[in-house]
């Protein structure tokens, strides 16, 4: 690839979730090795960092998504050990240890040199990009997550109070389309069982029933629902958050030579693998206002890839590390929801969660196994100075899908067989954007290149 004469191609890698609990996730076999080479020889890597990595700093709060994941911090040396030095913190287990958990965590992750987006001590700080600079040039990044639990998101400085710590969300509303006999249905309901009768103290306050029959969408048990010709649904991102994001991305733009944005997401659309309309929409946006790259995470596997404008969109980079069975302490909340008629332990907990590994991610190789995709870009355009995704690898990669528990969850680099697998499935689930996604044979193995243009 030429270069100009006013800078090099950069190259970053990028990773999905890297949920680390016990340390040395690079293990000494050829494969992980290869993998630590390719994260530590690009400029800048990436990952998704979701685990509350404080020492068990803080308390721990309720957890509706499956049971605490927190961990000393020495499982932040494997980060910067293997050459990552960006990651979002802006997911639904950031705060698993509380704010205090939080804003430890990110100290610990400042002292040794890593750049965190997404998470802060206020709202602002929580938005803004976070900068890596390196001799060769600068990426900048900004994160967030759509899937978190209400109070987690963080909150703005006042002129009395401060802030509070947390995520920085992307918000969206669900709009569920029934037939007009269901809807018709649903307003019966909210009559007849004495639901609309019992807000008439929030209509004397307001003036107003914001439920009434007239409503579209009509709100129900914390939905909303319009009539339409067949069911299904829409959903759509909370403009206060894109109108406070994306000024952020632009600002990004011009400072930096690579603008990355990360969002975390559970949300699907039309099935598990598709991402969910308002996502699709977001990560669009990003893009239109000057972000390089979009890299999606959260269902904790492989999503098909978008170009927009000759960048690339990854909806799911699924898993990097998984240890999640590996927790060495949970809240006596988790342990409460499996039924046992005796002390648990942590394993015990998750081998009868997974009613020992037949249920759960532990049954399914979709969950242990991902890419790592590695964007180049070309060298700097002379007018405006920055930097534009040329190429596009995709390296895949296994996380020892039917191991036991202590050795599951750490990456290498796939054996050729499942490398050719785990790429054409990516080609499929991407060609639905009209992606395509070509299989090279390398000295490292197969990998896949992203057609841009």
């Amino acid at each position: 690839m030429e270069q100009s004469s006013t800078g090099r191609p950069l190259r970053i890698a990028l990773g999905g979730d890297w949920m680390a609990t016990r340390g040395a996730v690079l293990s000494d076999t050829t494969g992980a090795q290869s993998l630590r080479t390719l994260l530590a020889s690009a400029d800048f890597a990436f990952v998704n960092l979701e685990v509350a990595a404080a020492g068990w700093q803080g308390h721990p709060v309720r957890d509706p998504w499956g049971s605490t994941l927190g961990a000393g911090t020495h499982i932040l040396d494997d980060l910067r050990d293997a050459g990552i030095s960006m990651v979002s913190c802006a997911n639904n287990h950031a705060l698993d240890m509380g704010s205090q958990g939080l804003l430890a965590q990110l100290r610990e992750l400042a002292a040794r040199g890593i750049a965190a987006a997404g998470a802060g001590p206020d709202l602002t700080s929580a938005r803004m990009p976070v900068y890596v600079d390196r001799p060769a040039g600068s990426a900048a990044l900004i994160a967030c997550t759509a899937s978190f639990a209400q109070g987690q998101e963080a909150a703005p400085a006042g002129l009395q109070l401060p802030g509070r710590p947390g995520i920085s969300p992307l918000r969206h509303r669900q709009v569920l389309e029934v037939t007009a006999e269901q809807l018709a249905t649903l307003r019966t309901i909210d009559r007849e069982t004495g639901l609309a009768a019992g807000r008439a103290g929030i209509v004397a306050m307001i003036g107003s029933d914001p439920w009434d029959e007239d409503a579209d969408p009509f709100p129900f048990l914390g939905g909303f629902f319009r009539a339409g010709s067949s069911p299904g649904q829409e959903t759509s991102v909370e403009e206060q958050d894109l109108a406070a994001i994306l000024p952020w991305v632009r600002e990004a733009r011009h400072r930096s030579d690579l603008t990355v944005v990360s969002v975390h997401s559970h949300e699907s659309g039309s099935g598990p693998l598709a991402p969910a309309e308002f996502l699709r929409g977001f990560a669009r946006a990003a893009i239109d206002a000057g972000a390089d790259i979009v890299v999606g995470h959260g269902p904790h596997r492989l999503r098909g890839i978008e170009v927009h404008r000759g960048r690339p969109i990854f909806y799911s980079l699924g898993n990097l590390v998984s240890q999640i069975e590996l927790t060495e302490r949970l809240p006596a909340e988790d342990y409460a929801k499996v039924p046992s008629s005796r002390p648990l332990t942590p394993f015990s907990f998750f081998n009868a969660r997974s009613l020992a590994d037949t249920r759960g991610f532990a049954a399914h190789r979709e969950y242990w196994e991902t890419v790592v995709p590695v964007v180049t870009t070309a060298a700097p355009e002379r007018e405006d100075g920055r930097h534009r995704p040329a190429l596009v690898e995709l390296h895949p990669v296994t996380l020892g899908f039917g191991l036991p528990t202590h050795r599951r969850g750490r990456p290498g680099r796939a054996l050729p067989a499942d490398g050719h697998r785990i790429l054409k499935e990516l080609a499929e689930l991407s060609s639905g954007y009209g992606t395509t996604v070509e299989i090279c044979e390398t000295e490292d193995g197969p990998v896949g290149r992203l057609v841009l243009d």
